[in-house]
Protein backbone atom coordinates (compact mmCIF):
# COMPACT_ATOMS: atom_id res chain seq x y z
CA UNK A 1 0.00 0.00 0.00
CA UNK A 2 3.03 2.30 0.61
CA UNK A 3 4.37 1.67 -2.15
CA UNK A 4 1.56 2.33 -4.65
CA UNK A 5 1.01 5.77 -2.24
CA UNK A 6 4.90 7.09 -3.46
CA UNK A 7 4.14 5.90 -7.16
CA UNK A 8 1.04 8.27 -6.90
CA UNK A 9 3.08 10.94 -5.23
CA UNK A 10 5.78 10.64 -8.08
CA UNK A 11 3.57 10.81 -10.84
CA UNK A 12 1.88 14.41 -9.74
CA UNK A 13 5.40 15.31 -8.98
CA UNK A 14 6.26 14.53 -12.85
CA UNK A 15 3.24 15.29 -14.38
CA UNK A 16 3.25 18.73 -12.80
CA UNK A 17 7.25 19.61 -13.69
CA UNK A 18 6.14 18.60 -17.32
CA UNK A 19 3.43 20.97 -16.66
CA UNK A 20 5.90 23.92 -15.85
CA UNK A 21 8.11 23.04 -18.71
CA UNK A 22 5.54 23.20 -21.19
CA UNK A 23 4.22 26.79 -19.80
CA UNK A 24 7.55 28.21 -19.57
CA UNK A 25 8.36 27.59 -22.78
CA UNK A 26 4.92 28.93 -24.17
CA UNK A 27 5.60 31.79 -22.24
CA UNK A 28 8.96 32.49 -24.19
CA UNK A 29 11.05 32.30 -20.77
CA UNK A 30 13.47 29.70 -22.78
CA UNK A 31 13.74 27.74 -26.05
CA UNK A 32 13.43 30.85 -28.18
CA UNK A 33 16.17 32.25 -29.97
CA UNK A 34 17.73 35.81 -27.90
CA UNK A 35 17.07 38.91 -30.42
CA UNK A 36 18.98 41.87 -29.92
CA UNK A 37 17.14 45.18 -30.04
CA UNK A 38 18.34 48.08 -31.16
CA UNK A 39 17.65 51.78 -32.30
CA UNK A 40 17.27 53.38 -35.45
CA UNK A 41 17.56 55.99 -37.85
CA UNK A 42 18.57 57.51 -41.20
CA UNK A 43 21.77 59.16 -42.66
CA UNK A 44 21.13 62.65 -43.50
CA UNK A 45 22.88 65.56 -45.26
CA UNK A 46 23.43 68.96 -43.60
CA UNK A 47 26.51 70.97 -42.80
CA UNK A 48 29.04 70.01 -40.42
CA UNK A 49 31.51 72.37 -38.41
CA UNK A 50 34.54 70.16 -36.78
CA UNK A 51 36.32 72.02 -33.85
CA UNK A 52 38.75 71.38 -31.02
CA UNK A 53 37.87 72.21 -27.52
CA UNK A 54 40.18 72.61 -24.45
CA UNK A 55 40.07 74.72 -21.21
CA UNK A 56 42.86 77.23 -20.50
CA UNK A 57 43.32 80.37 -18.60
CA UNK A 58 42.81 84.29 -19.80
CA UNK A 59 45.40 86.13 -19.74
CA UNK A 60 46.33 89.47 -21.13
CA UNK A 61 48.82 90.00 -23.99
CA UNK A 62 50.53 92.26 -22.96
CA UNK A 63 51.60 92.12 -19.20
CA UNK A 64 54.93 92.98 -17.89
CA UNK A 65 56.94 92.12 -14.96
CA UNK A 66 58.49 94.94 -12.84
CA UNK A 67 61.37 94.06 -10.89
CA UNK A 68 63.85 96.28 -10.01
CA UNK A 69 67.85 96.64 -10.79
CA UNK A 70 69.23 97.18 -7.76
CA UNK A 71 68.49 95.90 -4.61
CA UNK A 72 67.51 96.77 -1.20
CA UNK A 73 64.67 97.86 0.96
CA UNK A 74 61.49 99.20 -0.41
CA UNK A 75 60.97 102.24 1.30
CA UNK A 76 57.91 103.68 -0.49
CA UNK A 77 55.17 101.82 -2.58
CA UNK A 78 53.18 104.59 -4.21
CA UNK A 79 50.40 102.13 -6.36
CA UNK A 80 48.28 99.02 -5.07
CA UNK A 81 46.92 96.21 -7.05
CA UNK A 82 44.25 96.96 -9.41
CA UNK A 83 45.50 100.78 -9.94
CA UNK A 84 45.67 102.09 -13.48
CA UNK A 85 49.37 103.64 -14.01
CA UNK A 86 50.45 105.51 -17.29
CA UNK A 87 53.90 105.35 -18.61
CA UNK A 88 56.81 107.60 -16.84
CA UNK A 89 54.44 107.35 -13.08
CA UNK A 90 56.62 106.46 -10.26
CA UNK A 91 55.49 102.95 -8.67
CA UNK A 92 58.31 102.14 -5.94
CA UNK A 93 61.02 103.47 -4.47
CA UNK A 94 64.21 101.68 -2.83
CA UNK A 95 66.31 103.47 -0.18
CA UNK A 96 68.95 105.13 -1.85
CA UNK A 97 71.13 106.07 1.47
CA UNK A 98 74.22 103.37 0.22
CA UNK A 99 74.07 104.13 -3.68
CA UNK A 100 73.98 108.24 -2.54
CA UNK A 101 77.10 107.04 -0.37
CA UNK A 102 78.91 105.02 -3.19
CA UNK A 103 78.44 107.79 -5.75
CA UNK A 104 79.98 109.98 -3.37
CA UNK A 105 83.29 107.30 -3.18
CA UNK A 106 82.73 107.51 -6.58
CA UNK A 107 83.03 111.05 -7.20
CA UNK A 108 86.12 111.51 -4.76
CA UNK A 109 87.41 108.45 -6.88
CA UNK A 110 87.29 110.22 -9.92
CA UNK A 111 88.96 113.60 -8.52
CA UNK A 112 92.10 111.58 -6.92
CA UNK A 113 92.34 110.21 -10.33
CA UNK A 114 92.19 113.80 -12.41
CA UNK A 115 94.44 114.82 -9.55
CA UNK A 116 97.12 111.76 -10.56
CA UNK A 117 96.01 112.98 -14.24
CA UNK A 118 97.23 116.54 -13.98
CA UNK A 119 100.95 115.54 -11.68
CA UNK A 120 101.48 113.20 -14.77
CA UNK A 121 100.72 116.04 -17.30
CA UNK A 122 103.06 118.00 -15.16
CA UNK A 123 106.18 115.65 -14.69
CA UNK A 124 105.83 114.95 -18.98
CA UNK A 125 106.22 118.82 -19.09
CA UNK A 126 108.79 118.51 -17.18
CA UNK A 127 110.80 115.82 -18.42
CA UNK A 128 109.99 116.97 -22.34
CA UNK A 129 112.03 120.74 -20.62
CA UNK A 130 115.00 118.60 -19.52
CA UNK A 131 114.95 116.35 -23.05
CA UNK A 132 115.47 119.80 -24.37
CA UNK A 133 117.89 121.37 -22.29
CA UNK A 134 120.10 117.65 -22.44
CA UNK A 135 120.03 117.35 -26.42
CA UNK A 136 121.57 120.97 -26.58
CA UNK A 137 123.94 120.08 -24.14
CA UNK A 138 124.84 116.90 -25.95
CA UNK A 139 125.21 118.02 -29.37
CA UNK A 140 127.13 121.24 -28.44
CA UNK A 141 129.98 119.04 -26.28
CA UNK A 142 129.61 116.46 -30.05
CA UNK A 143 130.42 119.33 -31.81
CA UNK A 144 133.29 120.01 -29.96
CA UNK A 145 134.27 116.19 -29.12
CA UNK A 146 134.74 115.54 -32.72
CA UNK A 147 136.87 119.02 -32.46
CA UNK A 148 138.97 117.28 -29.69
CA UNK A 149 138.91 119.78 -28.15
CA UNK A 150 136.97 118.20 -24.85
CA UNK A 151 137.75 114.75 -23.61
CA UNK A 152 136.00 111.57 -24.41
CA UNK A 153 134.50 111.19 -20.67
CA UNK A 154 132.64 114.87 -21.07
CA UNK A 155 131.26 114.18 -24.36
CA UNK A 156 130.00 109.87 -22.78
CA UNK A 157 128.24 112.13 -19.80
CA UNK A 158 126.70 114.15 -21.83
CA UNK A 159 125.32 111.79 -23.70
CA UNK A 160 124.16 109.63 -20.78
CA UNK A 161 122.33 112.55 -19.49
CA UNK A 162 120.58 113.12 -22.81
CA UNK A 163 119.34 109.63 -22.93
CA UNK A 164 118.18 109.22 -19.50
CA UNK A 165 116.16 112.50 -20.58
CA UNK A 166 114.37 110.74 -23.15
CA UNK A 167 113.84 107.49 -21.46
CA UNK A 168 112.38 109.55 -18.39
CA UNK A 169 110.45 111.18 -20.78
CA UNK A 170 108.92 108.10 -22.60
CA UNK A 171 108.10 106.72 -18.90
CA UNK A 172 106.05 110.26 -17.70
CA UNK A 173 103.92 109.86 -20.93
CA UNK A 174 102.71 106.27 -20.35
CA UNK A 175 101.93 107.06 -16.44
CA UNK A 176 100.19 110.13 -17.99
CA UNK A 177 98.11 107.83 -20.19
CA UNK A 178 97.73 105.09 -17.43
CA UNK A 179 96.62 107.90 -15.17
CA UNK A 180 94.26 109.43 -17.92
CA UNK A 181 92.60 105.17 -18.47
CA UNK A 182 92.14 105.85 -14.35
CA UNK A 183 90.41 109.31 -14.96
CA UNK A 184 88.05 107.29 -17.30
CA UNK A 185 87.58 104.01 -15.50
CA UNK A 186 86.62 106.39 -12.54
CA UNK A 187 84.45 108.62 -14.58
CA UNK A 188 82.53 104.91 -15.75
CA UNK A 189 82.11 104.11 -12.00
CA UNK A 190 80.71 107.83 -10.88
CA UNK A 191 78.07 107.12 -13.91
CA UNK A 192 76.80 103.56 -12.57
CA UNK A 193 77.04 104.99 -9.35
CA UNK A 194 74.75 107.73 -10.66
CA UNK A 195 72.16 105.68 -12.43
CA UNK A 196 72.09 103.13 -10.02
CA UNK A 197 71.10 105.90 -7.50
CA UNK A 198 68.50 107.06 -10.09
CA UNK A 199 67.10 103.22 -10.38
CA UNK A 200 66.10 102.86 -6.79
CA UNK A 201 63.32 105.11 -8.30
CA UNK A 202 61.04 102.47 -10.27
CA UNK A 203 58.82 103.97 -13.02
CA UNK A 204 55.83 102.04 -15.40
CA UNK A 205 57.20 101.68 -18.67
CA UNK A 206 53.70 100.95 -19.79
CA UNK A 207 50.12 102.14 -19.53
CA UNK A 208 47.97 99.41 -18.05
CA UNK A 209 46.50 98.02 -14.54
CA UNK A 210 48.42 96.38 -11.68
CA UNK A 211 47.62 93.15 -11.72
CA UNK A 212 49.63 91.83 -8.72
CA UNK A 213 51.56 93.46 -6.00
CA UNK A 214 52.94 90.72 -3.61
CA UNK A 215 55.50 92.97 -2.04
CA UNK A 216 55.15 95.15 0.88
CA UNK A 217 56.82 98.28 1.94
CA UNK A 218 59.88 97.56 4.14
CA UNK A 219 60.57 94.04 2.34
CA UNK A 220 64.32 93.82 1.00
CA UNK A 221 64.01 92.99 -2.39
CA UNK A 222 66.69 91.56 -4.89
CA UNK A 223 67.59 93.69 -8.59
CA UNK A 224 67.95 92.00 -11.68
CA UNK A 225 71.70 92.36 -11.87
CA UNK A 226 71.71 89.72 -9.62
CA UNK A 227 69.94 86.57 -10.88
CA UNK A 228 66.42 87.13 -11.95
CA UNK A 229 65.57 89.67 -8.93
CA UNK A 230 62.52 90.40 -6.64
CA UNK A 231 58.90 90.34 -9.16
CA UNK A 232 57.87 93.24 -7.36
CA UNK A 233 54.54 93.73 -9.38
CA UNK A 234 53.25 92.74 -13.05
CA UNK A 235 51.60 95.60 -15.69
CA UNK A 236 49.17 94.59 -17.64
CA UNK A 237 46.99 95.86 -20.66
CA UNK A 238 43.59 95.02 -20.24
CA UNK A 239 42.49 96.16 -23.79
CA UNK A 240 43.46 93.01 -24.96
CA UNK A 241 43.17 89.32 -23.75
CA UNK A 242 43.72 86.02 -24.73
CA UNK A 243 42.74 82.52 -23.77
CA UNK A 244 46.17 80.29 -23.74
CA UNK A 245 45.28 76.42 -24.24
CA UNK A 246 47.00 73.24 -24.22
CA UNK A 247 46.33 71.76 -27.83
CA UNK A 248 47.06 67.73 -27.91
CA UNK A 249 49.10 67.15 -30.83
CA UNK A 250 46.69 64.69 -32.80
CA UNK A 251 44.41 67.43 -33.18
CA UNK A 252 46.69 71.21 -33.25
CA UNK A 253 47.63 69.91 -36.87
CA UNK A 254 43.80 70.87 -37.88
CA UNK A 255 44.47 74.40 -36.56
CA UNK A 256 45.25 77.14 -38.14
CA UNK A 257 46.15 80.79 -37.59
CA UNK A 258 43.03 82.86 -38.29
CA UNK A 259 40.67 80.40 -36.97
CA UNK A 260 37.22 81.57 -35.40
CA UNK A 261 36.62 80.59 -32.07
CA UNK A 262 33.72 80.48 -29.35
CA UNK A 263 35.08 81.76 -25.54
CA UNK A 264 33.31 80.12 -22.48
CA UNK A 265 34.13 81.81 -19.50
CA UNK A 266 33.71 79.98 -16.14
CA UNK A 267 32.72 83.30 -14.47
CA UNK A 268 29.98 84.26 -17.36
CA UNK A 269 28.12 81.08 -17.44
CA UNK A 270 25.71 82.46 -19.87
CA UNK A 271 27.74 84.52 -21.97
CA UNK A 272 29.67 83.41 -25.04
CA UNK A 273 32.32 85.36 -26.89
CA UNK A 274 34.07 85.62 -29.90
CA UNK A 275 38.09 85.11 -30.71
CA UNK A 276 40.38 83.78 -33.45
CA UNK A 277 43.57 81.97 -33.15
CA UNK A 278 46.97 84.48 -33.18
CA UNK A 279 49.41 82.43 -32.23
CA UNK A 280 50.44 78.33 -32.17
CA UNK A 281 53.55 77.40 -30.15
CA UNK A 282 56.26 75.54 -33.02
CA UNK A 283 57.69 73.97 -29.90
CA UNK A 284 56.25 71.36 -27.82
CA UNK A 285 55.27 71.14 -23.96
CA UNK A 286 55.44 67.92 -22.52
CA UNK A 287 53.84 66.24 -19.34
CA UNK A 288 54.52 63.23 -17.42
CA UNK A 289 57.66 63.10 -18.58
CA UNK A 290 59.68 59.94 -18.52
CA UNK A 291 56.36 57.60 -17.92
CA UNK A 292 54.77 55.57 -20.37
CA UNK A 293 51.75 58.21 -20.39
CA UNK A 294 53.41 61.53 -21.70
CA UNK A 295 51.56 63.77 -23.37
CA UNK A 296 52.78 66.05 -26.29
CA UNK A 297 50.89 69.48 -26.28
CA UNK A 298 51.17 72.83 -28.36
CA UNK A 299 50.50 75.91 -26.41
CA UNK A 300 47.49 77.77 -28.69
CA UNK A 301 46.52 81.46 -28.10
CA UNK A 302 43.25 82.64 -29.10
CA UNK A 303 42.80 86.52 -28.69
CA UNK A 304 38.83 87.25 -27.55
CA UNK A 305 37.58 89.53 -29.96
CA UNK A 306 36.62 93.18 -28.13
CA UNK A 307 33.56 94.09 -29.97
CA UNK A 308 31.64 90.44 -28.44
CA UNK A 309 31.74 92.16 -24.95
CA UNK A 310 32.52 95.85 -24.80
CA UNK A 311 28.51 96.62 -25.78
CA UNK A 312 27.02 93.97 -23.60
CA UNK A 313 24.53 95.81 -21.06
CA UNK A 314 25.39 93.34 -18.51
CA UNK A 315 29.10 93.78 -18.13
CA UNK A 316 29.66 97.48 -18.39
CA UNK A 317 29.84 98.13 -14.83
CA UNK A 318 32.53 95.32 -14.47
CA UNK A 319 34.70 97.13 -17.69
CA UNK A 320 37.10 99.92 -16.01
CA UNK A 321 37.41 101.75 -18.74
CA UNK A 322 37.15 102.42 -21.90
CA UNK A 323 38.60 100.27 -24.36
CA UNK A 324 38.95 97.61 -21.38
CA UNK A 325 37.62 94.24 -20.62
CA UNK A 326 35.75 92.58 -18.11
CA UNK A 327 38.16 89.75 -17.40
CA UNK A 328 40.94 89.08 -14.98
CA UNK A 329 44.64 87.69 -15.68
CA UNK A 330 43.80 83.60 -14.65
CA UNK A 331 40.36 83.38 -15.24
CA UNK A 332 39.23 79.48 -16.37
CA UNK A 333 37.84 79.60 -19.37
CA UNK A 334 36.84 76.66 -22.18
CA UNK A 335 37.71 77.13 -26.02
CA UNK A 336 35.85 75.66 -29.29
CA UNK A 337 38.24 75.89 -31.94
CA UNK A 338 36.03 75.38 -35.40
CA UNK A 339 38.29 74.24 -38.04
CA UNK A 340 36.78 73.04 -40.84
CA UNK A 341 32.97 73.30 -42.11
CA UNK A 342 31.30 71.70 -45.26
CA UNK A 343 28.21 71.86 -46.48
CA UNK A 344 25.75 69.01 -47.87
CA UNK A 345 27.54 66.18 -46.74
CA UNK A 346 26.51 62.60 -45.64
CA UNK A 347 26.24 62.07 -42.29
CA UNK A 348 25.07 60.24 -39.45
CA UNK A 349 25.29 60.27 -35.39
CA UNK A 350 28.39 59.72 -34.32
CA UNK A 351 27.73 56.62 -32.13
CA UNK A 352 26.78 55.10 -35.06
CA UNK A 353 30.56 54.65 -36.06
CA UNK A 354 32.57 52.04 -34.52
CA UNK A 355 35.82 50.21 -35.85
CA UNK A 356 36.35 46.48 -36.79
CA UNK A 357 37.52 44.54 -33.18
CA UNK A 358 38.42 41.70 -35.46
CA UNK A 359 40.51 43.53 -38.19
CA UNK A 360 41.92 45.65 -35.34
CA UNK A 361 43.50 42.66 -33.53
CA UNK A 362 44.98 41.27 -37.15
CA UNK A 363 46.41 44.64 -38.53
CA UNK A 364 47.54 47.97 -36.75
CA UNK A 365 44.96 50.31 -38.59
CA UNK A 366 41.38 49.32 -38.18
CA UNK A 367 38.60 49.58 -40.16
CA UNK A 368 35.70 51.90 -39.51
CA UNK A 369 32.51 50.82 -39.85
CA UNK A 370 28.52 51.23 -38.92
CA UNK A 371 26.13 48.79 -39.37
CA UNK A 372 22.99 49.32 -41.93
CA UNK A 373 19.41 47.89 -40.94
CA UNK A 374 16.99 46.20 -43.70
CA UNK A 375 14.28 44.00 -42.75
CA UNK A 376 14.85 43.22 -39.41
CA UNK A 377 18.91 42.26 -40.05
CA UNK A 378 22.22 44.41 -39.66
CA UNK A 379 24.46 44.34 -42.36
CA UNK A 380 28.15 45.27 -41.20
CA UNK A 381 29.30 48.08 -43.68
CA UNK A 382 33.15 49.37 -43.72
CA UNK A 383 33.03 53.42 -44.21
CA UNK A 384 35.24 55.97 -44.73
CA UNK A 385 34.78 59.44 -42.60
CA UNK A 386 35.54 63.25 -42.14
CA UNK A 387 35.10 65.74 -40.22
CA UNK A 388 32.55 65.96 -37.38
CA UNK A 389 30.71 68.19 -34.68
CA UNK A 390 29.47 67.47 -31.28
CA UNK A 391 26.80 64.84 -32.75
CA UNK A 392 27.30 63.96 -36.20
CA UNK A 393 30.14 62.85 -38.56
CA UNK A 394 30.48 62.86 -42.20
CA UNK A 395 30.24 59.76 -43.88
CA UNK A 396 32.56 60.32 -47.19
CA UNK A 397 32.08 56.93 -48.68
CA UNK A 398 30.30 53.58 -48.06
CA UNK A 399 27.07 55.17 -47.40
CA UNK A 400 24.39 57.09 -48.82
CA UNK A 401 21.78 59.48 -48.51
CA UNK A 402 18.58 58.17 -46.53
CA UNK A 403 19.52 54.57 -45.65
CA UNK A 404 18.84 53.15 -42.32
CA UNK A 405 21.16 52.55 -39.93
CA UNK A 406 21.86 51.42 -36.20
CA UNK A 407 22.77 54.16 -33.58
CA UNK A 408 22.49 52.46 -30.64
CA UNK A 409 22.76 51.50 -27.65
CA UNK A 410 26.71 51.89 -27.82
CA UNK A 411 27.53 48.81 -26.30
CA UNK A 412 25.49 46.72 -28.33
CA UNK A 413 26.92 48.90 -31.87
CA UNK A 414 30.65 48.28 -30.74
CA UNK A 415 30.58 44.63 -29.38
CA UNK A 416 27.27 42.40 -29.87
CA UNK A 417 26.44 42.98 -33.08
CA UNK A 418 27.68 40.90 -36.01
CA UNK A 419 26.75 40.67 -39.71
CA UNK A 420 23.49 39.67 -40.60
CA UNK A 421 22.62 39.31 -37.36
CA UNK A 422 18.57 39.15 -36.57
CA UNK A 423 17.73 42.11 -34.61
CA UNK A 424 14.72 44.19 -33.13
CA UNK A 425 14.28 47.74 -33.71
CA UNK A 426 13.04 50.92 -32.61
CA UNK A 427 13.20 54.62 -33.88
CA UNK A 428 16.17 56.46 -32.32
CA UNK A 429 15.45 59.59 -29.89
CA UNK A 430 17.60 62.55 -30.44
CA UNK A 431 18.03 65.38 -28.00
CA UNK A 432 19.69 67.63 -30.32
CA UNK A 433 21.91 70.03 -28.21
CA UNK A 434 20.83 73.63 -28.39
CA UNK A 435 24.46 75.00 -27.23
CA UNK A 436 25.71 73.49 -29.96
CA UNK A 437 23.26 74.87 -32.42
CA UNK A 438 23.85 78.11 -31.08
CA UNK A 439 27.86 78.07 -31.73
CA UNK A 440 27.18 77.18 -35.00
CA UNK A 441 24.81 79.42 -35.77
CA UNK A 442 27.47 82.05 -34.32
CA UNK A 443 30.27 80.74 -36.33
CA UNK A 444 28.28 80.77 -39.90
CA UNK A 445 27.40 84.68 -39.36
Amino acid sequence: MKKKNNLKKYGILLVTLLALIFLTKWLGFWGKEKVTTVEIAKSVRKTLISKVSESGTIQPVTELSVAPDVSGEIIQITVKEGDFVRKGQLLFVIKPDNYQALLEQAQASLNAAKSDYENALSNVTQSETNLVQDSVDYFRIQGLYDKKVVSQTEYEAAKLKYQISKSRLEANKKLAQAAFYRVESANASLKQAKENLQRTSVFSTMNGFVTKLPVTKGQRVVGTGQMQGTEVMKIADLSQMEVKVEINENDVVNITIGDSALVEVDAFPEKKFRGFVKDIAYSASQNAIGTTDQITNFTVKILIDPSSYQYAPDLKHLIPGPGQSPFRPGMSAYVSIYTDKKENVVAVPIQAVTINLKQKKENSKAQEILYRYNNNRVFLTPVKTGISDDEYIEIVDGLKENEEIVVGPYIVVSKELKDSMKVVSKPAEFTSSQEVKTKTRDIED
